[in-house]
């Protein structure tokens, strides 16, 4: 174990030093819908399915490891109300291999309103998790497979220089009298740039909040309320240097804090900051991304457990400083249009331990229009 670990990180570490990226490397995760080609009355149908494999080998004292193995299909009808408004209605399952039956199994319902150019309002399944664009520290890539799809309100702002995504994720409804918590996370993204965003290139600024809420006003659970809170500023900078081996060489660097709101703090932490740098490069098949991470008391409740200060095993189990370097690459290849895959490798050497950390993983998605129809209905 130890010399195939040595192999990954010397592996990785060539690999860096090579094309020495921070792009986003769940990309072909993200389900594709396309509603501004739309015409008013058209009835669509609209397929998502990823099939995936990610096995996590971590054995440290933070996180645990775990093999998420299986599949994610969504197929949902959509009807073009009007030009800026339609209806979107499917049913969203999640299966495990070796799991009897669906893991997940739940009704989606959307309600999208452009209320004016390049602006939406979403009521329903939002165009959550790995779409919002979070960085790793604040938002746990493996969310993707153990929490729903993201259900609440959501307003998305693109324009030319700037773009905003809020939104209001209600986790756990609650009722009078349930045993269990409300669950809440919202969360505000913003970025400028000083040139065209569509450019993808250049200076760019970003901001990055999120709070998540376990607790209510009518449960009868006599646990304390929680409530937390990061936020994150950055620069990013992209080159595009347009060579055949090399497209695009970006540069990130963000200061995160950490914020605890409770009434009753539980955790041994008031407030904590870190600082997450990291450098990439990427062609049209390969994407590479190595970064540094220093954090000091600091923790994320919708964050990567490999980042934080707190065990997510034990909370009285802590430290203070964390120093982490981060190596990851993808492999991506369009086998045909509307289908997508992608080899993963993702490593964590946690410098004060001297300890590696890595995962790997393999993923096909397939986004599929399968049929189309203009209807003469009309809304009254």
């Amino acid at each position: 174990m130890k010399s195939f670990r040595r192999y990954f990180l010397a592996v990785m570490l060539v690999l860096t030093a090579y094309y020495s990226q921070g792009q986003n490397f769940y990309e072909n995760y993200k389900p594709h819908l396309i509603y501004d080609s739309a015409n008013v009355g058209d009835v669509s149908i609209h397929f998502y399915n990823n099939n995936f494999i990610k096995n996590n080998e971590y054995f440290g004292p933070y996180t645990e490891g775990i093999t998420y193995i299986g599949s994610v299909i969504q197929p949902e009808v959509t009807w073009t109300c009007s030009e800026n408004f339609s209806l979107s209605a499917g049913w969203y399952l999640r299966q495990y291999d070796g799991h009897n039956g669906f893991e997940k199994s739940m009704p989606v319902i959307r309600a999208r309103y452009n209320f004016m150019p390049g602006a939406q309002l979403i009521f329903g399944q939002l165009d959550g998790q790995r779409q919002h664009g979070y960085i790793e520290p604040i938002y746990n890539e493996d969310n993707y497979f153990i929490k729903n799809p993201e259900y609440g309100i959501q307003i998305l702002l693109n324009k030319a220089r700037y773009s905003t995504d809020f939104f209001m994720d209600w986790e756990t409804f609650l009722l009078p009298g349930e045993a269990h918590k409300e669950v809440i996370t919202g969360g505000l993204l913003a970025s400028f740039a000083l040139n065209d965003l569509a450019e993808n290139r250049g200076l760019s600024a970003h901001f990055q909040s999120i709070i998540h809420h376990f607790g209510g006003q009518v449960d009868i659970l006599d646990t304390p309320m929680q409530t937390r809170a990061n936020i994150a500023a950055g620069l990013t900078y992209v080159f595009l240097p347009d060579l055949n081996y090399l497209k695009r060489i970006t540069l990130s660097s963000y200061f995160l804090q950490a914020l605890e709101l409770s009434p009753t703090n539980t955790i041994s932490y008031k407030s904590g900051q870190a600082f997450h740098n990291t450098i990439g490069f990427e062609n049209n098949w390969i994407k590479i991304n190595s970064g540094w991470f220093h954090g000091e008391k600091f923790f994320a409740p919708m964050g990567d457990n490999l980042f934080q200060s707190i065990s997510q095993f034990d909370t009285g189990y802590t430290n203070d400083i964390r120093d982490i370097i981060t190596s990851k690459l993808l492999l991506n290849h369009q086998v045909t249009k509307g289908v997508d895959f992608g080899l993963r490798f993702e490593s964590y050497f946690d410098i004060p331990r001297h300890w590696l950390d890595f995962s790997y993983g393999v993923n096909i998605s397939v986004n599929a229009e399968v049929f189309k129809h203009t209807t003469k209905a009309r809304l009254f």
